[in-house]
This record gives C-alpha cells, structure tokens and sequence, in this order.
C-alpha cells in the first residue's frame, strides 16, 4: 500500500495538513476507555511478577542469605509497576496523540507517543477494509496491505501485539466504524 507521505509533527490540527481543494469528511479519536484498556494483560503478567518480587524479598531478608541480595529484586520490582500500572499510563498519552481525519481523497493518521507521526494513505491505492468490532458501537477498521507489509507472524511481516495478524494499523477503537467505513468507501469510490 503506497504511503504518500509520513513525517513527523507536533501540530495538533490535522486540518493544515490538508491540500487545496480536499474536504474532510470525518475526523475523529479513538474512544479514550477501549484504546487505554486494550494492554490490560500486561498488568495480569505483571501482577504476577509483582507476587514473585515480594517473594523473593521475603525469603532475602527473613533468611541467612545477604541483605545485599535484597537490591537484585528492584529492576523487578520496576519492572512490575510498570506492567501494573505504567503501560496504562503510557497509552493514555498514546491516546492524546492519536487522531484520525478521512477525507475526499486521504486518510490521515496521527499517531505516536511522545511526538506524533503523521501517515496519510491515498483513497486510491487504500487496500480492502474490514471492520472488527470490540465493544457495544466501538471497534477497528483495519487495512489490509500487500504481502510483507503489515503486521502477523509470517516471513517479512512486523510482529505487533495485539493487532490482528496480517492487517496494517488502521482506525483503532473509534465510534460507529461502519459508519465511517461507508464514508471511506463512498470518497473512494468518487461519491463526494
């Protein structure tokens, strides 16, 4: 799937990225709920390891072992936290960083951590969609790309949980996304 263009930027309007003559036809955010929640296995594995890091720091300091011992357990215990806590946290900064604009001949992504990158895909050459519903009105569309070039477990894709395999990131959790499948199918077909 060819990418016109992706770059990075701080800008928080998508709309001075837009070129003369396009018109946006929906703009939209990922529901803040579903997009922050969809890493919660981390904290179950890290729940786990949190028990094992008490644990080992029980048997350190109750026994004969050295104390010293006791200080091999903290990048556990950080480690823990953050499969507890703190990827949560780091979505939810994920989640002010993402938005999704379609219009009459684009569809536009901005997305990323700590600074934004911004990906556009042409109308024309934006492969099959699909949409995968994951809650009551939320779900997925996502893209389907050449061979190689999206993510899932075969030779030449990226591996990155916990997208569907062989789709590339497309728009993730948003609000009636039928709705707006119609809308990229209705522009991409020359509708508006």
């Amino acid at each position: 799937m060819p990418i016109l263009f992706s770059s990075l930027t701080n800008s928080a309007d998508l709309i001075i990225e837009l070129t003369p003559g396009e018109r946006v036809l929906w703009r939209g955010k990922p529901e803040r709920g579903p997009f922050v929640r969809r890493t919660w296995p981390f904290s179950v594995f890290g729940g786990a390891l949190l028990a094992a890091f008490f644990a080992y720091e029980v048997t350190v300091l109750t026994t004969e072992a050295p104390d010293l011992l006791a200080l091999w357990g903290i990048p556990f215990l950080l480690a823990a936290l953050y499969m507890v806590v703190g990827h949560f946290l780091v979505t939810a900064r994920e989640w002010r960083n993402t938005e999704y604009l379609v219009t009459n001949s684009r569809v536009l992504l901005r997305h990323g951590l700590l600074s934004p990158k911004l990906t556009a895909y042409s109308l024309s050459t934006l492969p099959h969609t699909l949409v995968v519903m994951t809650g009551k009105g939320v779900g997925n569309i996502m893209f389907k790309p050449a061979f190689g070039k999206g993510y899932g477990p075969g030779p030449g894709y990226r591996t990155m949980w916990p997208y569907p395999p062989g789709y590339l990131l497309g728009l993730m959790y948003i609000s009636n996304p039928q709705q707006v499948q119609a809308t990229i199918e209705k522009a991409r077909s020359g509708g508006f």
